[in-house]
């Protein structure tokens, strides 16, 4: 039995063996032979269909592309573009001497903001009254009345008739006008501006030597119909006082249309805080229509209006006396030069401090049109109201016009050589200059002007300043205001000008101060 039993098994199994045999000689006779490679593919695919894990999802190409699986696919590609960003980002932070990921806190660098500017809220409240108090009193000091001494408290008028005059109101509020006027005509080059925040460009039109033009010629025309040429003299002070409330209004308009738009167009400087922000500015560019406000106001209502000043203390002296001082002349001069070159070459303002990073606030407009046709002009009052105080030897003179030529032409050199290089570092006239590359992809200019000292223009403006001063002699040290304050301003604003690039190119900057060790003056300072 156990041998039968043994027995069925072995011939089931014979039996199905041999059914087998059968079948597969059928098969080999009906059908060619498989061949090897295609059994070795047919169980690899076999395997890889039993694989259910990610890697064999991504590793196996031969299994048909499921959702599931493109999906997977798409979310490890994800994964690795991630990874590559965060790396990216953490080896430039180290390249910046920083290797913390979490960017500084915004109420931090507010605060550092303020202290190197001009303090915060407190200061700027501060300042949007001094400064206008200062105008009134240096512009009091220096008539007639008061002799221009510093020495003693001047006497001030109390007669409101002798600080306002509607006429005067009307007769500013056209010069501003026409201005506005002349910065609209579609005539004039269309100049690119710099990169802003998230590197957008403004587009700016640049036709205001052809206002300066404009404005002499309704200068000219006045003065050939008879014009009383000592109408803005004997009104000075009502003009200041004009030009100061119209700087306010213009402040207080700027502040609140800031109020309105986007952090994108804010200023560097501004901190959320009233008094800062109406003082330093809100808004960097603030635009009616295709009108830069600040871009406008930067050189023409007060500029020129601070050149057609001069030219009327010299026509009111010819109508009066039938000659003009050679030192009234040659202040007169040289300052036309200066307002000539500023015009001329108004695009290269484009690349300054005050339209890059300024904001168009109390501080700019005051300065715009208060502060420069009220203090600018303060060498030529002088001479018209002291004509025998002020220098009339040929030989002074002449030392006195060396000084100022050594001042334009550094002046005017180191702003063209900044110029071009920033709008095109591959020019011939800048290419071969040394250079320090930085993190931010731009490159220092440390050769030329600006390996001299780090600011070069500051050095040519302040010497030129100077030079206008000692056209007025050397007994009275008010005339001099004027070069002492802006020795001080641009000491600031180069303070001011370093914690940005140090902060901006970091490691770079550290480089370039030490290999051009002079801020403004060589082996001074």
């Amino acid at each position: 039995m156990r041998e039968a039993n043994r027995g069925r098994p072995r011939s089931r199994s014979k039996g199905r063996s041999v059914s087998k045999s059968r079948s597969a000689n059928k098969t080999k006779t009906s059908s060619p032979p498989v061949k090897p490679e295609t059994i070795r593919k047919s169980r690899s695919l076999s395997a890889s269909r039993k694989k259910v894990s990610t890697d064999s999802a991504f590793k196996s190409h031969d299994d048909p592309d499921t959702p599931i699986r493109a999906s997977l696919r798409l979310q490890e590609k994800i994964r690795k573009q991630l990874e590559e960003e965060v790396t990216m980002v953490r080896n430039r932070l180290k390249t910046n001497g920083n290797s913390s990921t979490t960017p500084p806190a915004k109420q931090e660098v507010t605060s550092q903001h303020d202290i190197i500017g001009f303090g915060g809220a407190v200061g700027g409240a501060a300042l949007s009254v001094l400064l206008p108090a200062l105008v009134y009193a240096i512009v009091i000091a220096c008539d007639k009345r008061n002799g221009c001494v510093i020495a003693r408290l001047p006497s001030f008028s109390v007669d409101l008739k002798d600080y306002f005059d509607v006429k005067v109101f009307g007769v500013v509020l056209s010069w501003y006008l026409l201005q506005v006027l002349l910065a609209l005509l579609p005539v004039g080059p269309q100049v690119m501006g710099q990169p802003l925040k998230g590197g957008k460009r403004l587009l700016y039109r640049c036709n205001g030597f052809l206002a300066l033009l404009i404005s002499i010629l309704i200068f000219a025309v006045a003065l050939h119909q008879g014009a009383p040429m000592d109408y803005i003299h004997k009104h000075w002070l009502q003009f200041v006082t004009a030009s100061i409330v119209y700087s306010f209004v213009l402040a207080v308009g700027l502040y609140i249309h800031a109020l309105y738009v986007p952090d994108s167009e804010l200023a560097p400087e501004a901190t959320g805080s009233l008094f800062n922000d109406f003082f330093m500015g809100r808004e960097l560019n603030p635009r009616v229509g295709s009108l830069d406000l600040k871009f406008m106001c930067e050189l023409r209502p007060g500029l020129i209006g601070w050149m057609l000043v001069d030219w009327s203390l010299c026509a009111s002296q010819y109508q009066q006396s039938g000659a003009v001082t050679p030192a009234l002349a040659l202040v007169t001069l040289f300052q036309t030069i200066y307002v000539f070159d500023a015009l001329k070459h108004e695009s290269s303002i484009l690349t300054t401090m005050d339209i890059i990073t300024e904001g168009f606030g109390f501080m700019l407009a005051f300065g715009d049109l208060a502060w420069v046709p009220a203090l600018y002009t303060l060498q030529a009052h002088f001479i018209y109201n002291f004509p025998e105080l002020a220098v009339s030897n040929v030989y002074g003179l002449v030392a006195i016009g060396i000084v100022k030529a050594a001042g334009y032409i550094i002046f005017r050199g180191a702003n063209s050589q900044k110029d071009v290089f920033r709008n095109n570092p591959n020019d011939s006239s800048v290419a071969h200059l040394a250079t320090i590359p930085t993190s931010a992809g731009k490159k220092l200019l440390c050769a030329g002007y600006w390996g001299i000292c780090r600011r070069p223009n500051y050095l040519g403006d302040i010497l030129m300043a100077t030079a206008w001063s000692l056209t007025c002699g050397t007994t009275h040290l008010l005339p001099y205001f004027y070069p002492i304050y802006f020795f001080i301003l641009l000491v600031h604003r180069q303070i001011r000008d370093e914690a940005y690039c140090k902060q901006k190119y970091g490691a770079a900057w550290d480089s370039y101060c030490k290999k051009v060790p002079y801020r403004i003056i060589p082996y001074v300072f």
